[in-house]
């Protein structure tokens, strides 16, 4: 197949790519690489579209929601717009489900409602792995730079499943939103239980755990445990 990927310099597209690659023919745009969504040139002849550009980040939203807005929302529907007639993938996020906690949520809950007749809408779950996105938590906790850790509990999945899920629902017919998850929480000051527990956290979610069952009604389940991987990485949870 001939797929249009774009975000594939980021954490979870740079994994997709290296996993697609070896089967497929990959056209990536990316900011990274001076390809703006909302303005770069689209290629009008490939097979599927899987579009994980846009910008993550509670605090940052709050600072400047018109940037989210513009890239999630409006540079969603110009993908959507765009490839009419073929399937799309697109990252939607769990922070949909409480749009009102910040403009991030917001966006990812809006372009839910942009029409199309054969997307679907992933809903990733807070993901991971051995070399995670810079800044933030896991790539603080991997390297000994944690200050603080939160009450909150976190549905936490692995990179290699989610490129995994991702290649999965590729294949299959089902549109609309779904959750890309484990099912399974974990409660981050339990991670690091001797840091101080950080409460003043405006726009967070208190709690987030993928509904599993449509993914698992479809015939895809998860593999790798958060708990697993940490105790791995000499954390006992």
């Amino acid at each position: 197949m001939k797929i249009f990927l774009t975000g594939d310099k980021g954490f979870i597209g740079s994994n997709l790519k290296i996993h697609l690659e070896t089967h497929h023919e990959i056209v990536g745009a990316d900011i990274k690489s001076n390809k703006d969504i909302l303005n770069c040139n689209l290629p009008d002849d490939v097979d599927i579209v899987i579009h994980l550009a846009g910008i993550g980040g509670v605090r940052e939203s709050l600072a400047d929601p018109k940037k989210y807005w513009d890239t999630n929302v409006e540079g969603t529907k110009r993908i959507l717009d765009f490839y009419k007639d073929i399937r799309v993938l697109v990252a939607g996020s769990s922070s949909q489900y409480e749009p009102h906690l910040n403009p991030y949520a917001a966006s990812k809950h809006v372009i839910e409602n942009i029409p199309h007749p054969n997307v679907c809408f992933m809903r990733f779950h807070t993901v991971y792995g051995p070399t995670p996105r810079k800044n933030m938590f896991f790539d603080k906790l991997l390297n000994n730079e944690l200050e603080y850790v939160t009450s909150h509990e976190r549905d936490f999945i692995h990179v290699d499943d989610m490129v995994k899920a991702i290649e999965f629902l590729m294949f299959e017919k089902f549109t609309g939103p779904i959750d890309i998850g484990t099912g399974e929480t974990i409660k981050i000051s339990d991670i690091k239980p001797d840091l101080p527990i950080k409460t003043n956290t405006i726009g967070e979610r208190k709690r987030t755990c993928a509904n599993t069952v449509p993914l698992k009604s479809l015939g895809f389940e998860t593999t790798i445990s958060v708990y697993d991987f940490l105790r791995k990485q000499g954390i006992n949870v």
